[in-house]
């Protein structure tokens, strides 16, 4: 009898043990994510033509133009990233008396703005950051889906400090937009009589190894050669967008292909003082010496070993 009362008493505890853990398990709540915020935001925004620059412009002729203007243009979008992570598009209203200034205008969407304390980055033209897929064109008036303008003038304004929140209005300090690439218009010869190459495609390497490929904001650099391939071949100008993390003289390599078919290369030395991002380097006539030919057979081939 002794031992069925003792055995009771352990098993009630066993139960009552139990049933104290269960209650301590539901009292345990998962902590509710914070609701992200939708805020409207309107940032100032200038540009000066170097090193600060944005939309492209000329004076005069591409080909033989020494100044590339920076301007906004009506309707421009920039990307807005907070810790990396792109949170809205704003979009840019030019000042009627100087397009060097406009106004950015738009909704973002995220969680834990804190005035005077958040900063916030401002990239365009898009928000992949990639320079390949080149096709030689500057202005959207060349090209309207793949120049220059459109898809590869990068311009950037980090640590952008939100002075105000007020309901879903954010304000910011101004933003000071800079360039994140030179601009390279290039042209070629063969050495051998000085003849003009008629460039169908291009491949850019550089001695130091710091050509961007593509690049997150505040993130991973993929670097390589870079490639551009033209509409038309042409023995005219034509140019390339170039972001370089190597600002020493540098040699770069040039292999070119004519509409042919043949391929030509050949270098030339990037001084230190063109060097750096924001700048428009005119590298006209560059010559190329080494000629790589090809001879065609006239026997057919059925197999393939």
């Amino acid at each position: 009898m002794k031992k069925s009362i003792l055995l009771l008493m352990a098993l009630a505890g066993a139960m009552v043990w139990t049933g104290c853990q269960r209650i301590e398990e539901e009292q345990i709540e998962a902590k509710p994510e914070e609701k992200a915020n939708t805020y409207t935001v309107i940032i100032r925004a200038e540009r000066n033509d170097r090193p600060a620059t944005k939309g492209l412009d000329i004076v005069g002729d591409e080909a033989t133009t020494t100044q590339l203007k920076s301007i906004w243009k009506d309707g421009e979008e920039v990307k807005v990233y907070l810790d990396n992570s792109c949170i809205g598009t704003l979009t840019a209203t030019p000042d009627g008396l100087d397009a060097h200034k406009a106004t950015l205008s738009g909704d973002i969407t995220t969680t834990g703005i804190v005035a005077n304390t958040t900063t916030l980055t401002l990239l365009t033209p898009r928000e992949s950051w990639d320079y390949t897929g080149q096709a030689g064109m500057l202005l959207l008036s060349d090209d309207a889906s793949n120049s220059i303008e459109k898809k590869y003038h990068y311009t950037m304004a980090a640590d952008v400090l939100v002075t105000d929140v007020v309901g879903n209005s954010i304000t910011t300090e101004n933003a000071t937009f800079t360039n994140q690439q030179s601009i390279y218009r290039l042209s070629f010869l063969y050495t051998v009589g000085s003849t003009p190459v008629n460039a169908k495609s291009l491949i850019i390497s550089g001695a130091g190894h710091e050509l961007v490929q593509s690049q997150v904001p505040g993130g991973a650099t993929t670097k390589g050669d870079i490639d551009v391939t033209l509409g038309t071949a042409t023995t005219d100008p034509f140019f390339v967008a170039i972001r370089n993390g190597d600002l020493t003289e540098e040699v770069f390599t040039f292999t070119v292909i004519d509409n042919n078919g043949v391929t030509f290369r050949g270098t030339r030395t990037i001084p230190a003082a063109a060097k750096g991002n924001g700048g428009f380097i005119s590298a006209k006539n560059i010559t190329l010496n080494q000629r790589l030919d090809l001879v065609l057979s006239a026997t057919e081939v059925d197999s393939v070993l």
